[in-house]
């Protein structure tokens, strides 16, 4: 169905969509117009006519999408008409909520979606663009990929070079320039109606984002971080190693046997400034197995991370964390249980200080595997504990640029894979670009990537390389 786009404007005039005169904004602002899209629930013509222009947008846009393509509105005015869209384009919709559910699953984004998938944006109006971009950022927690932006009326205020900065392709069906221009070649509005408009467009224009909004840890050289007063001594060795090796790789090998894991660990080790293990999960580990782990860390200078996730009451974890300590330099728990679990690996760090080099945690604060529990909440209370903790804990298992904002705090973020974006248990993967400039990781993980590549050894330095060049991209623009 085509349509008539100058009949559109006029008739979302005649049913008061768009109004003139001065109007108090929610941002306090005073405004010489005022567009509520709303009302166009109770025109079902109307609403079919604005939804046949987005959907054809996106079939156009999106023909050739390889994802899994969703749809998902700004609430509260576009949910509607994401609806009908969703139906028009046969497109399944996702629904993001303002709050977070107490109860039930506590989801933040309803609708079923596998991680990876490519999410549509819809909005009806643009202004500065903020409302867009705590869907956007919900949507990324979630590990869903926003692939492009539909605004039904850019105010024409900075909105939407601010998204576009953000690196989000945007797209508006009008601007506000357009729709005056109609409005008064069809008799609507006054010249001198028009004009005000105009002007009060060109005087009204959102400043753009200051570089120096973004988070210091993002901006900061490794070497000015690990030389902050605050910043631990393990995470001082994982700074001091990384800038030696030229390597903020860490490569998880999560195999099944001891021999797998020593021939896997030997091939990378000149490459890794962290080496990830599961040594619960795998059998046939002894005593000597250990040694030369620790041998193979010490001859190519990297640390060990235990990943064991321990997630107990703190006198518990202490036991669990004693035989740890021994051989790994790091290990990885949850917060779950608050920060008795913390003071415990504490005292027994304290209790080996005089035998043992530097030792730490990483807390897990996100997850990059779909349908966990983690809320934002839980996200809040574990920075708390992380800082709380700071004298021995390395940073955090995250996959969001903005959760750490201390730069002595390293961010460490799995899921990094160049040839594959999911797998089927719910993973999603990440190119070294997304995880480093874009989820800001200071530490990237890579599992199969590597491990199961038929040579592990250039497996990893081609990670290497790419991993360490996108940080040095990274500081080098900051």
């Amino acid at each position: 169905m085509d349509i008539d786009r100058r009949s559109l404007i006029v008739n979302l005039y005649d049913i008061n969509a768009f109004k003139f005169g001065s109007f108090q904004l929610k941002s306090g602002e005073l405004s010489k117009y005022y567009l509520d899209i709303r009302v166009i629930v109770s025109y079902p013509k109307i609403l079919k006519q604005v939804c046949t222009l987005v959907s054809t947008t996106i079939l156009k846009d999106d023909a050739d999408s390889k994802n899994q393509v969703r749809l998902c509105g700004v609430p509260y005015t576009a949910l509607p008409i994401a609806t009908v869209v969703s139906i028009d384009t046969n497109l399944p919709m996702l629904i993001r909520r303002k709050e977070q559910k107490t109860y039930g699953t506590k989801k933040l984004i309803d609708g079923e979606y596998s991680c990876g998938d490519d999410v549509i944006v819809i909005e009806d109006v643009i202004t500065s663009g903020a409302s867009i971009l705590e869907t956007v950022t919900d949507l990324e927690k979630s590990n869903l990929n926003v692939s492009n932006v539909i605004v039904l009326v850019d105010r024409q205020q900075g909105g939407m070079q601010r998204l576009s900065e953000r690196g989000l392709k945007i797209k508006s069906l009008f601007n506000i320039t357009e729709i005056v221009t109609i409005l008064k070649e069809a008799g609507k509005i006054s010249d001198e109606v028009y004009q005000s408009v105009l002007d009060y467009v060109i005087s009204n224009q959102i400043q753009p984002v200051k570089e120096c909004e973004k988070p210091l840890r993002i901006k900061l050289k490794f070497k000015e971080r690990a030389g902050l007063l605050e910043t631990s001594k393990i995470a001082q060795k994982i700074f001091n190693v990384s800038l030696e090796k030229k390597s903020n790789l860490c490569v998880a090998v999560d195999v099944d046997t001891a021999d797998k894991l020593l021939d896997i660990a030997e091939k990378v080790a000149p490459h890794i400034c962290i080496l990830k293990t599961h040594i619960d999960a795998i059998s046939g580990v002894t005593d000597a197995t250990i040694n030369t782990l620790q041998h193979l860390a010490k001859k190519y200078n990297f640390l060990i991370m235990e990943d064991r996730k321990m997630a107990d009451i703190g006198n518990t974890v202490k036991l669990q964390y004693k035989k740890i300590v021994q051989w790994a330099d790091l290990v990885t728990v949850h917060s779950v249980s608050g920060g008795m679990m913390l003071k415990g690996i504490h005292e027994v760090i304290k209790e080996n200080a005089d035998s043992l080099d530097s030792r730490g945690v990483f807390i897990v604060a996100e997850l990059s595997c779909n349908g966990n529990l983690i809320s934002e909440q839980y996200i809040k209370e574990t920075v708390k504990i992380a800082e709380e903790y700071k004298d021995i804990v390395a940073g955090l298992v995250c996959q969001s640029y903005d959760i750490i904002s201390s730069p002595s705090l390293l961010q460490l973020t799995p899921g990094v894979n160049i040839k594959n974006s999911n797998d089927n248990l719910g993973q999603q993967y990440q190119s070294p670009s997304d995880i480093i400039l874009t989820k800001g990781a200071d530490i990237a993980v890579v599992g199969r990537g590597i491990y199961q590549d038929s040579n592990p050894a250039e497996a990893a330095k081609v990670y290497k390389e790419s991993l360490w060049n996108t940080y040095l991209e990274r500081v080098s623009n900051s």
